[in-house]
């Protein structure tokens, strides 16, 4: 169960949530990736203390800490249109003549920023996010935007920009203690949905048990819980938001 199962190509979404403990929701899947990014890159990082006796030819680093981890992704905004067919295949990828005034660069690059690093006045600062691809999960805070345009129209607005995005991990110091087991109950999860899946099943193996199904259905609006269509986004919020 992949990335590309029964042909459905799962695609990138970003979710919106006020603080690291991500507890409370702004929106989920607020923004999608019409193109899935070619890959990512994730940094791992140890501090160690490197100071060296005097006189001592070598040193033993001592470990001090795992500061936050770094997320590094690159997505494409095209304004002149993409092939869903090829969707998610590359990063730039066959286009064919369409108009697509409706989603232009400027409109999608609004939508990205402001989902992921634009001031929030309500809580005084950007939201933090989950970013959910296949298996992959990542909470952070946007650190850096990089937009390099690529194509212009005659008039001068751009058709095409590539947008380079770094995410710094961001979790709450009760969020680290719960998140040290996977499927913790008490952490938010966001999952896709894959061939096969019910409510039920996705519930019970988040929380262990199946019969937070019903709570789950009405936080994420579902009707069918069992004819779940894959790709959906379902939201798990901590268990006792369900309990």
């Amino acid at each position: 169960m992949g990335l590309f199962e029964q042909g459905i190509i799962e695609k990138l979404t970003i979710g919106t949530y006020e603080n690291s403990d991500y507890k409370k929701r702004v929106a989920s899947g607020v923004f999608t990736a019409f193109l899935n990014p070619e890959g990512y890159d994730v940094t791992f990082k140890t501090k160690l203390n490197k100071e060296q006796p005097e006189g001592a030819a070598k040193t033993n680093q001592k470990y001090v800490s795992s500061p936050s981890t770094d997320l590094n992704l690159e997505f494409l905004f095209d304004g002149t249109g993409v092939t869903e067919a090829n969707a998610g295949l590359a990063l730039i990828n066959r286009i064919q003549r369409k108009n697509f005034a409706e989603t232009s660069v400027k409109k999608q690059l609004k939508d990205f920023y402001e989902a992921t690093g634009e001031f929030v006045s309500g809580i005084h600062k950007p939201y933090n996010v989950i970013i959910n691809w296949g298996d992959f999960e990542f909470k952070g805070i946007l650190a850096e935007f990089t937009v390099n345009y690529k194509l212009f129209d005659s008039s001068g607005l751009p058709l095409r920009a590539v947008g380079k995005a770094k995410f710094c991990e961001s979790i709450s110091p009760e969020l680290e203690k719960a998140i040290t087991t996977p499927n913790s109950p008490d952490v938010t999860h966001t999952r896709m949905v894959k061939a096969g899946d019910t409510l039920p099943l996705m519930t019970e193996r988040i929380y262990g048990d199946d019969k937070y199904y019903l709570e789950v259905a009405r936080i994420n609006n579902i009707t069918s819980f069992r004819q779940l269509q894959p790709g959906t986004e379902i939201f798990f919020p901590p268990i006792e938001k369900v309990s």
